[in-house]
């Protein structure tokens, strides 16, 4: 590297790049924390069930996460493309990418409940010989399906957001979707209804399903200002 003289010049520390990378990351993180961590809650309030519910609950959410890498990948993706598209003004070109990064994600996530019903005996036998805990991940593993369709179309939009650097709405949709609804939805599902453990699981979906609608809906009046922070 000696050809690229890279210690011949140093440049002062730039406080006003910090501050646009700041307002950009910092609200991208704390959406991120907020539904990352009411899974994490969820798994908490299990804790007053028999071991093979959590261990049921557990094995499941293992799985529905590693189908999540699908979506989350799609919206990683799209952030980059979408934010090189409205970098160079090309706001039509971002339109259609994001569009095509929701479709696709969607028809892997049906691909993926597709494989789930198909496969539900397979994979739960991939994480317990116990009869019990392997009856229980099998219904656990149904209702993944529900919230995998919803992240399938929330997790792209927020990559497309992200793209235009629209964070801070997304933010506060996410605490909404996740802590203000999805949680207390699930928590009285499960204490107050027949739902009992998979009541937080129905609320997990509702959170995320609010979330997918919301965030679609900001997304929509976005592209339609021509919004670029």
């Amino acid at each position: 590297f000696r050809a690229y003289r890279i210690f011949k010049r140093f440049y002062p520390i730039s406080f006003s790049t910090w501050k646009e990378q700041l307002k950009i990351g910092v609200p991208i993180g704390f959406s991120i924390f907020f539904e990352v961590s009411i899974f994490a809650a969820v798994t908490l309030l299990m804790s007053t069930y028999t071991t093979e519910t959590i261990a049921a609950h557990q094995a499941a959410i293992n799985f529905a996460s590693l189908l999540y890498m699908i979506p989350l990948s799609i919206s990683m993706a799209l952030t980059i493309a979408i934010g090189f598209e409205v970098g160079g003004r090309r706001l039509q070109d971002a339109k259609q990418y994001s569009y095509m990064g929701i479709v696709f994600a969607v028809l892997m996530a049906l691909l993926s409940a597709l494989c789930l019903i198909l496969f539900n005996d397979t994979v739960a036998s991939w994480y317990t010989s116990n009869q019990e805990v392997f009856d229980l991940i099998k219904v656990f593993l149904i209702y993944a399906i529900f919230f995998q369709l919803s992240d399938a179309v929330a997790a792209p939009i927020q990559g497309a957001l992200r793209g235009y650097k629209d964070v801070n709405v997304t933010l506060v949709m996410s605490l909404i979707s996740y802590w203000v609804i999805g949680l207390p939805s699930g928590f009285l599902l499960a204490k107050y209804t027949a739902f009992g453990p998979y009541g937080y699981w129905v609320g997990l979906s509702a959170g995320l399903f609010v979330a997918a609608i919301t965030l679609f809906l900001r997304l929509r009046h976005v592209q339609r200002v021509g919004r670029i922070i």
